[in-house]
């Protein structure tokens, strides 16, 4: 096998690294050379430095499928804990990019279990070993390329030209693939010539009790530019945690401690949060320069990536290039870069090269910055078969946001030329603004008819069929009073109010709560969850606006109590109590 340029039964393949990128190149090497009738020998050396923070996985539908198809088991607990879209803040303005059901899974079980990587790792691991890979706990120093002498027996002679160096011992292979993460790697120690992806320093963080409304809006979030340091800040909640992200070119724990308690104050995160776990990281920042040698590539992280890319479909889809490339382009250079680098990761390194621009245009966007992302989001921009969008989700994809993330910046910095530090004096008073109030309702003809009868009044009306929209608008500008529904699609209304009036931008908001379900227990759970009022259906009109009001001080949704020397305005009440 010495002289063969492909690999065939009987190859032997070294993977360096044991994380994700390791177990499913392991994988897909096997479970493509079967398919092919080629039986591989792969030796995973899974020896380094792990991570002590354990960090969350965010699982797509592509990467779910990805994993299936390599034999791996999807335990049902993961399904459990769903996010319901990413939202993006920068300088006050907010958006939210919402997910479809079922979309994004966050696999975690930390701090009472492992976290959501290794999990995933593990899951890989065991359909790797299943189909014959072997797992050495060493770590790697060098790979050397040393053709064995001539008159070394037949066994050494067809164990391949290349020798991995692993804590003093050194075995021979045909293949050698680097699948460590983003950082310091083996550089020429791997082989001569080896520039992999740029990386970018992040500080990671695990957080006890942070996320405000954690059980009725799961949402993970990502604040642009909090701080000159820091790039961008990523909180992604977890069953029982909040796993926290901060990224920038001199970012330190300290930066990640104070955007920390900017995010507290500013209702992003509980006040009171603790600090479990706290550590230094970096991330890919663009794509490599030189991947591959005669034998030799590298896959994951270390090849390309870009802080926004928070899946794991983009490191499954590389190992699985890479597998093929293996086994149908032949080991000599031209052919994995061929057929490894430009077919296989074009598209990739592509996006990579996108998503590293795009950081430095959502700081010159400011405040336009979340609405790059919905801009970019509605463009039907091409993308790749992986599905590779940013933050987990399909849509925007890296080239659609840093087009979008490119014009938001040049019309923020424009802009930033042309208007003048001082404001105009106001000739005449302005005019009182307007009551603001929001309508939560799944029935369409019931927000109708309450948006009609309330704009009557002269007030501002904006109605919702869901919390979803009710969380974002809210965080742009809470309302005078909100009018909720008891049933919702998604969450209890009740649940709903009692959140509302725990957060820190509505404890002070007025809620009236609305149902068809007039029983005593049901206005009193209404009442105890922090409602104003509880109003049967369908509502009385006269009832709602002396409640908005303020001239019946009505809680219990009973007959109205006249003022005193005041004639009653209403009959009996047609609903009973």
């Amino acid at each position: 096998m010495s002289g063969t340029s492909k690999l065939s039964s009987g190859s032997r393949v070294a993977i360096v690294g044991g994380g994700i990128a390791g177990a499913g190149l392991a994988a897909s090497l096997l479970f493509n050379g079967r398919a092919r009738g080629v039986a591989l020998d792969v030796r995973v050396y899974a020896g380094g430095n792990e991570e002590h923070t354990a960090p969350p996985a965010l699982l797509t539908p592509e990467c779910r499928s990805r994993l299936a198809a390599l034999g791996c088991r999807i335990p049902p607990e993961w399904r459990t804990h769903e996010l319901r879209g990413v939202e993006i803040i920068s300088e006050g303005e907010r958006e939210l990019l919402p997910c479809a059901p079922g979309g994004l899974w966050v696999v975690d079980g930390w701090p009472h279990g492992e976290g959501g990587l290794d999990q995933v790792r593990q899951v890989l691991s065991t359909a790797a070993s299943a189909q014959g890979a072997r797992f050495v706990n060493r770590n790697v120093e060098r790979v050397e390329r040393q053709a064995p002498a001539p008159d070394a027996p037949t066994a050494v002679r067809n164990a391949g030209p290349l020798v991995v160096r692993a804590q003093g011992s050194g075995e021979r292979f045909h293949a050698v693939a680097l699948a460590a993460g983003a950082g310091p790697l083996l550089g020429d120690a791997f082989f001569k010539g080896f520039r992999p992806a740029p990386s970018m320093p992040a500080v990671q963080a695990r957080l006890k009790g942070a996320m405000v409304g954690l059980d009725l809006l799961p949402v993970a979030r990502l604040w642009v530019s909090p701080l000159p340091a820091v790039d961008a800040l990523f909180l992604i909640p977890g069953a029982g945690s909040v796993y926290a992200l901060a990224f920038g070119a001199a970012v330190t724990p300290a930066d990640l401690c104070q955007v920390l308690m900017m995010a507290a104050r500013d209702g992003l995160l509980e006040e009171g949060f603790e600090v479990a776990a706290l550590e230094t990281t970096r991330l890919p920042y663009g794509p490599g320069r030189t991947l591959v040698a005669p034998g030799q590539l590298v896959v994951g992280p270390a090849a390309f990536g870009h802080p926004l890319q928070v899946g794991l479909s983009e490191t499954l889809a590389s190992c699985s290039r890479a597998a093929v490339a293996l086994l149908d382009g032949g080991l000599d250079a031209p052919s994995l870069e061929r057929r490894y680098v430009r077919d296989g990761l074009g598209e990739l390194m592509e996006d990579a090269a996108a998503g590293a621009r795009t950081l430095t245009w959502l700081r010159r966007a400011g405040k336009r910055a979340p609405a790059a992302f919905v801009a970019a989001r509605a463009k039907h921009a091409l993308g790749g078969v992986y599905g590779g969008g940013v933050l987990g989700l399909s849509a925007p994809t890296p080239l659609a946001l840093l087009s979008a993330a490119r014009w938001a910046g040049v019309r923020e910095v424009v802009g930033s030329w042309l208007r003048t530090p001082m404001e105009p004096v106001p000739t005449m008073v302005p005019e009182v603004e307007p009551d603001l109030y929001y309508v939560v309702d799944d029935d369409a003809d019931t927000r109708e008819a309450l948006t009609l009868l309330l704009e009557s009044t002269g007030a501002r009306v904006v109605s919702f069929a869901d919390e979803l929209a009710l969380f974002c608008a809210v965080a742009r500008r809470p309302p005078t009073a909100i009018l909720l529904d008891v049933v919702l699609h998604w969450v209890d209304g009740l649940r709903l109010c009692e959140g509302l009036k725990q957060h820190p931008l509505t404890r002070d908001t007025r809620v009236l709560v609305m149902s068809g379900l007039n029983r005593p227990h049901v206005r009193q759970r209404a009442l105890d969850a922090g409602a104003e009022a509880f109003l049967p259906k369908p509502v009385n009109p006269d009832r709602l606006l002396c409640q908005l009001t303020g001239r019946v001080p009505d809680p219990l949704g009973t007959k109205e109590a006249p003022r005193p020397g005041a004639a009653q305005p209403f009959g009996e009440d047609r609903y009973a109590s």
